[in-house]
Formats: C-alpha cells, sequence, structure tokens
C-alpha cells in the first residue's frame, strides 16, 4: 500500500493541467462543448493543487467531481447553443438551392429517369409521373433526393 501512496505523491498541479490539456484538445477535436467544462474543471483542481500542495489524492478527486459537477451544471445553464433559425433556409442543404431553377434535358428520358444540365453541370434526374422528356426539353427543378433531382415540364 506504501508503494501505491507514493506513486500517486506526484500527482499534482502540473498533473491536472495536463488532464485538462488532454480534454482541452479533445474538446477541439469533436466541437460538443462537453469536454469543455470537464477540462475547466481540471484546471480549477490545478490551482487548488497549487494552493494547497499537501492535498491528498482522494481530496483533489473529490474537488474535481465537484468542480466537473459545478462548471457542467453552470455551462448548460449560462451557455446555451444559438438556435435562432437562420435567415438562409437552405443553409445546410445547398442542394435544396436548385429547386425552381431551370434545366435542360441532356437526352431523352427512358422510364421517367434521365440527366439534365443545370448550369455547368450535368445531374442525374427523374420525373415524378414517368414522363419522358426529349433531349432540349426545358424543365424546372422541383425536389432533391440526394443527387438526384426531380423535375417537370417548364410551362
Amino acid at each position: 500500500m506504501e508503494a501505491l501512496i507514493s506513486n500517486w505523491a506526484g500527482f499534482g498541479a502540473l498533473t491536472w493541467l495536463g488532464i485538462g490539456a488532454a480534454l482541452l484538445a479533445a474538446e477541439l477535436l469533436t466541437g460538443t462543448a462537453y469536454l469543455l467544462w470537464i477540462a475547466t474543471a481540471a484546471a480549477l483542481t490545478a490551482a487548488l493543487a497549487a494552493i494547497f500542495p499537501e492535498a491528498s489524492l482522494p481530496l483533489q478527486l473529490v474537488a474535481f467531481a465537484m468542480f466537473a459537477l459545478a462548471t457542467t451544471v453552470a455551462g448548460r445553464r449560462f451557455f446555451k447553443p444559438d438556435t435562432t433559425p437562420s435567415e438562409d433556409p437552405t443553409l445546410n442543404s445547398p442542394l435544396q438551392r436548385h429547386i425552381g431553377q431551370t434545366s435542360i434535358a441532356v437526352d431523352d428520358f427512358v422510364g421517367g429517369m434521365g440527366r439534365v444540365r443545370l448550369g455547368d453541370t450535368e445531374w442525374a434526374a427523374k420525373t415524378h409521373d414517368r414522363t419522358e422528356p426529349a433531349s432540349g426539353s426545358v424543365l424546372v427543378v422541383t425536389g432533391v433526393e440526394g443527387a438526384v433531382l426531380h423535375v417537370t415540364r417548364a410551362n
């Protein structure tokens, strides 16, 4: 038991700072804000271990748990995510921006499936009613499913 206690005798402020830095690095990789509060708790525990270097490991662990609980609760309460709706509803789905645009059939459609040119790009396309527009037909994009545009004849 003496060997175990002597191994943990060096568990102080620098160790807690290292734990906090590792947690902060993991937070930067994930970007979830969950580990930020635990990293803050490790930094507070490092400060406690620096102020009271004779504090035992069990006391430091209890302090870390209390700091982690307090920073997590405070973080959740005072730093809420921004949930304001965006002015651009297609911000995270750029393919939705094609809806309403005019395209040209590249080849004849077969079984309601074909290819259209939209801007400088060719896209797979299908019609809702399985009509078969001829090559060169002007079509309007009415929806997007994956990378397939839903089209209908332009009026």
